[in-house]
């Protein structure tokens, strides 16, 4: 349906003070990492039609990207952690807005790598219409909620599963659903998350329809780069990024319309550690009522939400962006500009 921008990101650790510049060692993982990148998008390239060259081009003076090949943009990123353990707070909310930085295309979607995107994508693309609904919708504020499932199993089996849920029509996916080999994404852990899309609705509904933003939605969506706010880069390892955006995307006057007719399904795989230590902080919180020490993930998480809900309600929300890539936005002439937006104090109880 369209070109696709990815962001690799590579933790590095340097024992110690800050290096003026890496280690030999980390310096070959580096470079091993620039030549495995780069294989990857020379095969991407010749998937999509395209040849193997230098770099990512074959971009007309409108933005489109031309028959056949540039299909893939992509970056690869590395962070230096004085230690192992502080390199689990990976910075997943800056890593969103660099992979946003290379897109080239009016309309964008947010999707994690552990998430595929339906065949019926490029069907409904296709289709008379589609994308300048879906421009419209999205000009506008409104949030194109694309619906998430997950295989009702993990491992390999569940990862077949995904694979044919991704590759299915809607009619048979409602089967698969029917028979509950597979369900709403995170239905059983946190269902706050994705039941306001409405599920029973959206597999007889043949027409999108518009849900309420509700407390702790976090849908993946499509949107437009005029007028969609960034990722708040001081969230970084796991816990409440996404929440936080949706909920930013409320504040700047967001309505939220579901795609009848495009959904995602979750690959299983094992989780970082990263997300075992705050689910197990969270549920030590929440299901035993412990007082976490400030120094723990999840309490860090939970402070940096509050702040973001105050923000909302005074209607001072500031979403923080990482220097450098403001600084880009500011220097580099043909991107985008950074969406001046203003939003509007929230009612309290909608976090309630």
């Amino acid at each position: 349906p369209g070109p696709l921008a990815a962001v690799v990101y590579m933790p590095l650790v340097e024992p110690g003070a800050a290096p003026t510049q890496l280690s030999p060692g980390n310096a070959a993982g580096v470079a091993a990492a620039v030549a495995d990148v780069h294989a990857a998008w020379d095969r991407a390239e010749a998937a999509a039609g395209g040849g193997n060259g230098g770099g990512v081009g074959g971009v007309d003076g409108g933005g489109s990207a031309t028959a056949g090949g540039c299909q893939l943009d992509v970056m690869l990123v590395w962070e230096v952690f004085d230690s192992a353990q502080a390199s689990m707070l990976y910075p997943v909310n800056a890593l969103r807005n660099v992979a946003r930085m290379q897109v080239r295309t009016e309309l964008f979607s947010a999707i994690d790598v552990d998430m595929l995107v339906s065949s019926s994508l490029s069907e409904e693309m296709a289709r008379p219409g589609a994308i300048e609904a879906l421009t419209v919708h999205a000009r506008n504020r409104r949030a194109v909620v694309l619906p998430a499932f997950e295989p009702a199993r993990a491992g390999p089996a569940g990862r077949d599963q995904a694979d044919r849920a991704a590759n299915c029509t809607k009619a048979e996916l409602a089967e698969l659903h029917k028979h509950k080999k597979i369900v709403q994404f995170k239905l059983k852990v946190f269902p706050r998350g994705h039941t306001p899309t409405d599920y029973p609705r959206w597999f007889t509904s043949p027409e999108d329809y518009s849900v309420d933003y509700k407390r702790m939605y976090e849908p993946w969506y499509i949107g437009h780069v005029d007028v969609t706010p960034f990722h708040d880069v001081n969230f970084r390892g796991y816990g409440l990024n996404k929440i936080a955006h949706v909920a930013s995307l409320n504040y700047y006057g967001y309505t939220f319309v579901v795609n009848s007719k495009v959904w995602l399904v979750h690959r299983p795989h094992s989780d970082t550690p990263v997300r075992k230590m705050v689910a197990d902080q969270a549920s030590q919180v929440n299901k035993l009522g412990v007082k976490l020490g400030k120094d723990a993930l999840y309490y860090k998480v939970t402070q940096l939400f509050g702040a973001v809900k105050r923000g909302m309600v005074r209607g001072s929300l500031e979403t923080r962006l990482h220097p450098g890539m403001a600084t880009c936005y500011e220097r580099l002439t043909w991107l985008p500009r950074i969406p001046a937006l203003e939003g509007a104090a929230v009612d309290p109880a909608i976090f309630i």
